[in-house]
């Protein structure tokens, strides 16, 4: 409860209530109050003030001058308050979201349509997203799966499989679709693993289980850059659900793809 040297505001709420009933009794009841106990808060009231605020008559009481005093102050505060909890609520709540590399427009749109409130995206690797939504620095995240979900509940919003990216250039460019076996020789532009590591894990070992073994090659930060890497070496690929650029090729794989999973991630109800 708010104080002001002492004085708590349901004191002042007691005390306006009398001044407006213009008895103990009526206002007990106004209030829904027992009378003793509405009789002490303003007993409490007094003391804090220094001076007495009633005086009784017959007809119940009557304010003293600083009774009166602290009356008028006491209606202004309120009304201060409360046009400051009326402004306080028309300003839109935000909504902080953590959001990985790679998501697209279309599902962003999509959150922000579906994010009751403001929402601001915050970039955020995958890796740092669960301990960012547990502390409350990001109220939601949009990440690679697997991520460790300890507290935390996930939602699946999209599932793409992976296939082969490659400059148009490249000899597989040409394919319909491609097989593990093609890809033999071929180096893998992939991303830092330490931004999604679990991702990076579940692919790698995918295409092992596959018989492709790749010699990774580190992406550079940025989609122009990543492109004129594809485009100036020739054993160079990588695996994306898309390509998105009018120099690259996306070919699907003939069977057995690896699956992206980007889900929204928040604390959990039980939290």
């Amino acid at each position: 409860m708010a104080q002001l040297d002492g004085i708590e505001l349901r004191h002042l709420r007691a005390f306006l209530a009398v001044v407006e009933a213009g008895t103990i009794t009526g206002a007990a009841e106004e209030l829904r109050i027992a009378q003793p106990s509405l009789s002490q808060q303003i007993s409490a009231l007094e003391r804090r003030v220094g001076a007495k605020l009633f005086r009784r008559n017959a007809r119940g009481v009557r304010l003293t001058p600083a009774g009166d005093a602290l009356a008028v102050a006491a209606r202004k505060a309120f009304r201060v308050l409360s046009d400051g909890l009326d402004a306080a609520r028309s300003v839109p709540v935000e909504v902080v979201v953590g959001l990985c590399s790679g998501v697209s427009g279309e599902l962003l749109h999509r959150l922000r349509a579906e994010v009751d409130g403001e929402v601001r995206f915050e970039p955020a690797d995958s890796a740092a997203q669960p301990g960012l939504v547990r502390s409350g620095a990001l109220d939601l995240g949009v990440v690679r799966l697997p991520v460790p979900l300890d507290g935390l509940k996930s939602t699946v919003l999209a599932e793409q499989p992976l296939g082969v990216v490659v400059h148009r250039s490249h000899p597989l460019a040409e394919l319909s679709t491609v097989d593990w076996t093609s890809l033999v020789g071929q180096r893998l532009l992939w991303f830092p693993e330490e931004r999604a590591p679990g991702y990076s894990t579940a692919v790698l070992e995918h295409a092992a289980s596959a018989g492709w073994n790749p010699e990774l090659h580190r992406a550079p930060a940025g989609h122009t850059l990543f492109a004129y890497e594809l485009s100036s070496q020739r054993d160079l690929v990588a695996l994306r659900p898309s390509a998105d650029d009018s120099e690259l090729v996306w070919i699907p794989f003939a069977q057995n793809a690896p699956v992206e999973r980007l889900a929204l991630i928040r604390k959990s109800f039980a939290e």
